[in-house]
């Protein structure tokens, strides 16, 4: 399986203003000058995994340039870790800059990935997974951490709106809502669940998913982790609970990535 030569090209694009967007956020103080100082810090963990997702992102695109599917399914994880972030950024970080860069990376891996998804064949894959023999750890995996997730944001939600308050992630980060619960639980959650159900399944489509969601959960567990290393050093309490719960799922999803790759041909 190879990309087009349009879809390459926006690759390396994507690549290269991930690389200038990230290293100007953790060298230019004055990029982030009007956010609030827990946006600011969050801002900093998710430049360095954009810079991570960068360089996974030269990586896959050589391989899959070469015909790899294993790569290719590396390639729609990474593509869909930055779209996520950069969605952010060009609604929730004030006016700067990087406004258009970060609008360029939104719009440039959008239609990498709607290119790709257009030009494949489906049925011609299927022989790809038939070897594969971790759909059924995989799915679990998904789908409990799209539960536990969506509980984790509605405990917050739910008792805001009942009581007609502001959520405090809302209110700390200066925000008029907060991006990650949109996205999180109008998309990614139900994603997750949905694609844990096809690979229980083992319907194609979820064999096809199953991969970019984890290296999904890789890139954006590196991107919290990070953050709550920036929080410690600026002397903001964190909690070693939930520090230990994301490192398990970038863990976990690391090595179901490795198994089921393994199975791929």
């Amino acid at each position: 399986m190879k990309i087009s030569k349009i879809t390459l090209g926006l690759t390396l694009a994507i690549a290269v203003l991930v690389l200038i967007a990230s290293s100007a956020g953790l060298f230019l103080n004055s990029l982030y000058a009007r956010e609030t100082t827990s946006w600011t810090v969050q801002t900093f963990g998710q430049d360095i995994a954009n810079l991570v997702a960068a360089i996974a992102l030269f990586i896959a695109v050589y391989f899959v340039n070469k015909g790899s599917v294993k790569a290719f399914l590396v390639w729609i994880g990474v593509l869909l870790a930055l779209l996520y972030a950069y969605v952010i950024y060009a609604f929730d970080i004030h006016f700067n800059s990087l406004f258009l860069v970060y609008v360029a990376i939104v719009g440039l891996s959008f239609y990498a990935l709607v290119g790709s998804m257009i030009h494949i064949h489906l049925d011609s894959l299927q022989p790809y997974f038939a070897a594969t023999t971790k759909a059924r750890p995989v799915s679990v995996f998904l789908m409990t951490v799209a539960i536990l997730f969506a509980l984790l944001w509605l405990s917050e939600d739910i008792p805001a709106l009942l009581s007609g308050k502001i959520p405090p992630s809302v209110t700390e980060n200066g925000l008029l809502t907060n991006p990650v619960h949109v996205l999180d639980l109008g998309l990614l959650l139900p994603a997750m669940i949905i694609t844990g159900v096809l690979l229980w399944r083992r319907k194609l489509l979820g064999y096809l998913l199953a991969i970019p969601l984890l290296v999904f959960s890789i890139l954006t567990g590196i991107g919290i982790l990070t953050t709550f290393l920036a929080m410690s050093r600026k002397g903001v309490p964190t909690s070693v609970g939930i520090e230990a719960f994301i490192a398990i799922i970038i863990v976990v999803s690391f090595v179901l990535s490795v198994l089921f790759l393994r199975g791929v041909k």
